[in-house]
């Protein structure tokens, strides 16, 4: 399986993929005998039930049900002396949540579901957090977000309504991702 990385394999593209007809040493082209391709589909059932192996859901951006077919990045600054200062006055009594970049994620979650639901295109979702990541190393950002969109406006929109009002926000970037060559991989099935 890590051959295949980074593409995401559902059960039926890993079982059809080079990678595991090249364990079985097959060549380009030829497929899996009967009782091979069950052998490796029990193995995979078994190393996902003992928790080896993980399945997750995806969306799929491009599926006429998702229309999402478009991905971005949100890099995110963030004052960390502001949230320094926070964190020293609530140290005094520790009244509420604690101040930190996770509780900024988290924020910037519950404000997206709000927003999301506000801002539905026709039944449709405007935008879809796929992951928030905090940055450790990097001195042009603290915080990432990726999302998919219909429209870049809905991309630029979130941000201005969403992360930017966020407390110790201090700048954003926004990336539109023209071409994904990594994890997960959307082109697989077309």
């Amino acid at each position: 399986m890590s051959a295949e990385f980074p593409r995401l394999h559902d059960r039926q593209s890993f079982l059809d993929s080079d990678a595991l007809r090249a364990g079985y040493e097959k060549d380009e082209g030829v497929a899996l005998a009967d009782n091979e391709r069950q052998a490796a589909a029990r193995t995979l059932t078994r190393m996902i039930s003992d928790g080896t192996v993980s399945e997750l859901l995806w969306p799929a951006g491009h599926s006429d049900k998702v229309q999402l077919p478009e991905q971005g990045m949100i890099a995110v600054s963030v004052n960390l002396g502001s949230l320094r200062e926070e964190r020293l006055a609530w140290e005094v009594d520790r009244q509420g949540p604690e101040p930190s970049q996770e509780r900024i994620i988290s924020e910037i979650v519950d404000r997206s579901r709000v927003w999301i639901e506000q801002n539905m295109d026709g039944g449709k979702l405007p935008l879809l957090l796929v992951n928030a990541s905090i940055i450790h190393g990097s001195n042009a950002f603290d915080i990432l977000i990726s999302a998919q969109y219909r429209n870049p406006y809905n991309l630029l929109r979130y941000t201005r309504e969403v992360v930017q009002v966020v407390a110790h926000i201090a700048g954003t970037h926004t990336m539109l991702v023209a071409q994904s060559y990594g994890f997960p991989d959307f082109t697989a099935g077309r």
